[in-house]
């Protein structure tokens, strides 16, 4: 019985999270065997020192106190673990259970991945909604792994940093985005390619290979990804200017700079959403002669206050012939084509050897394509997949020193809330970027 009250005590104690607490109690406890063991079956002084007066009763004490205390002086010795290391850490987060009811979102607990040496926790302030949470909850973009968190333009503070984490400080105000994860080693993320890392893991629906859990977003009271995925946020951006940088600014920036976008160039963005009024004002801030093309004159308004010099309506007739090969760039941000969709009349604008990229990705998009299509300019086509970790730094500097600003409307964090935005947002109802707010209403400061 001393046996097992010596092994509970210090279980219970390497437990706790204290680890000068535990030490100095259980070395008191460790003394305290020993006088045990001088009391133990009345042996007084005179009898102690004599074993032979000892009885069987006696060397089975003697044995068990020493076992209790050696088991003791292992635990005080040995490595301690935290019980926060020891038990899964859950955080709180509103989930969708799947298509059917991708508008109801339930508050719920989640379970996350294990705490890593390169880890950030992040306590969310803010939360930015894009048309992924949309695409991903409905089913439009295909099965994902439900009960889910979405959401991934998430801005909070650092309250938890690794060990081994040297690029954010504990306190800091800090960004996610669409990306957790990349493996860092392979040839695409040694050249600032990591988001085409073939083990990239995306911010919510992604699932850990060595855990099996599924990584949940930012309408949630905290997040945990590797520090290499999360930006630092320039004091001069509030948060809920900064969260739609984070998916909506980077998509669209990154295509810009990559196809040496500046001064001289001509960019044409088409669709004027939460992506496309993103690029025309990173266009514009880059030195370049930026237009809109849209479907109506609607936003046209809209569309020269954020800088563009030129707007184009494809409801009006012949709307391209005077703008034949006169684009260097057209970056589609379209999150529907809609009927009678015509892309030759869009790759009809680009010069020679002139870039249709696409960051948008519309549910019901098929585009055909055939080589003749691409011949009178020898066009190209592509996409693009997010950003770089250098790419996002060097918009938020931009962002910085431009005083550019997203266009945004904030709503106050709750599952009524959420669903009225998505179903807003589905409907193109907004102008031109949600954030979630007031994190604290709902998770406590």
């Amino acid at each position: 019985m001393y046996l097992l009250f010596a092994l509970n005590e210090a279980l219970v104690l390497r437990s706790t999270g204290d680890l000068k607490v535990w030490k100095t109690v259980l070395f008191v406890l460790l003394v305290a065997d020993f006088g045990h063991l001088y009391s133990v079956s009345g042996l007084g002084p005179n009898v102690y020192w004599n074993i032979s007066q000892w009885n069987p009763i006696d060397w089975g004490n003697l044995a068990f106190v020493y076992l209790g205390a050696s088991m003791r002086i292992a635990f005080l010795t040995g490595p301690h673990t935290n019980s926060r290391d020891m038990a899964q850490d859950k955080f709180q987060g509103f989930q969708v259970d799947g298509p059917e009811t991708w508008t109801q979102f339930h508050l719920r607990e989640f379970v996350t991945k294990p705490f890593g040496d390169y880890d950030v926790d992040i306590k969310i302030e803010c939360c930015g909604v894009c048309s992924s949470d949309v695409h991903t909850i409905n089913g439009g973009w295909g099965p994902q792994h439900f009960p889910l968190t979405v959401g991934h333009e998430i801005v909070g503070r650092a309250l938890r940093v690794g060990p081994k984490v040297t690029l954010v400080k504990e306190g800091q105000r800090v960004g996610v985005g669409a990306q957790s994860y990349s493996c860092l080693e392979c040839r695409q993320c040694k050249n600032n390619n990591e988001t085409y890392c073939k083990e990239q893991l995306d911010t919510f629906g992604a699932v850990w290979p060595d855990t099996g859990i599924v990584t949940q977003g930012g309408y949630s009271s905290h997040v945990r990804t590797h520090e290499h995925w999360v930006f630092p946020i320039p004091d001069s951006v509030p948060s809920h200017i900064a969260a739609p940088m984070l998916c909506a600014g980077i998509t669209s920036y990154s295509p810009l700079v990559r196809n040496g976008v500046g001064p001289g160039k001509k960019v044409a963005i088409v669709g004027l959403g939460g992506l496309g009024h993103f690029g025309v004002m990173f266009a514009k801030a880059l030195g370049a002669e930026t237009w809109v093309i849209s479907r109506t004159h609607s936003k046209e308004e809209d569309a020269k206050k954020m800088g563009a010099d030129g707007f184009l309506a494809t409801s009006d007739k012949d709307w391209n012939v005077p703008h034949h090969m006169t684009f260097d760039l057209i970056v589609s941000t379209a999150n529907s084509f809609g009927d009678g969709f015509n892309l030759n009349s869009y790759l009809s604008l680009l010069d020679v050897h002139g870039k249709w990229i696409s960051v948008g990705f519309p549910e019901e998009a098929e585009l055909k394509i055939r080589p003749q299509d691409l011949n009178p300019n020898g066009c190209l086509i592509g996409a693009s997949h997010l950003g770089s970790r250098k790419e996002m730094l060097e918009m938020f500097k931009l962002v910085d020193e431009k005083g550019i600003s997203s266009w945004v409307e904030t709503v106050p964090l709750s599952a009524e809330n959420l669903s009225k935005t998505v179903q807003r947002l589905h409907k193109n109802d907004v102008r031109y970027r949600f954030a979630m707010v007031d994190y604290d209403k709902v998770f406590g400061a």
